[in-house]
């Protein structure tokens, strides 16, 4: 398999993959992780601060830093557990709901442009190796981990002119 075309051909294509000119045309001044947080936000409804850092794989702080930069926007809500007020849920403001109702329907348009370029067995192939791609990059992930929180070490040497 040519890997190096693969990977000149995403580099070349990136830009019009993931930043289609409808979401720079958002203009929304956020960072990827800012950006991925309001969207899960979005999708849980609300969320506890651990359960944003756990997906996130983040520390509490680096989240709280996170959610602070959210709030200060006026994008992300922050509130108390009734129940056990050590408990900070999040949920979406307004003006959040509105950047992920964009969002998505920037996202749901390039879905429909390129599901119009396949065939109903192309779309059913298409969703099965993607899933497949993401079960083996998840496995890897978990692999890796696992190896790091045994200790084990993989060292590398560079060689130097």
């Amino acid at each position: 398999m040519d890997y190096a075309g693969i990977s000149d051909w995403i580099f070349e294509n990136i830009q019009k993959l993931f930043f289609p000119e409808e979401l720079v045309s958002l203009d929304l001044k956020l960072s990827k992780i800012e950006l991925i947080s309001l969207l899960f936000v979005d999708r849980k409804g609300e969320v506890i601060m651990s359960g944003l850092a756990d997906y996130l794989n983040v520390s509490m702080s680096t989240a709280t830093g996170i959610v602070d930069r959210l709030n200060r926007k006026g994008l992300l809500l922050r509130g108390r557990s009734e129940a056990d007020r050590r408990i900070v849920s999040l949920s979406l403001s307004p003006a959040g709901r509105e950047i992920t109702g964009r969002i998505g329907g920037t996202v749901d348009r390039y879905l429909k442009i390129a599901a119009s370029a396949l065939t109903d067995d192309e779309q059913r192939q298409l969703t099965g190796l993607a899933m497949k791609i993401i079960s083996a990059i998840q496995t890897a992930a978990a692999e890796s981990q696992r190896g790091a929180e045994s200790g084990e070490t993989r060292l590398t040497r560079i060689p130097i002119d």
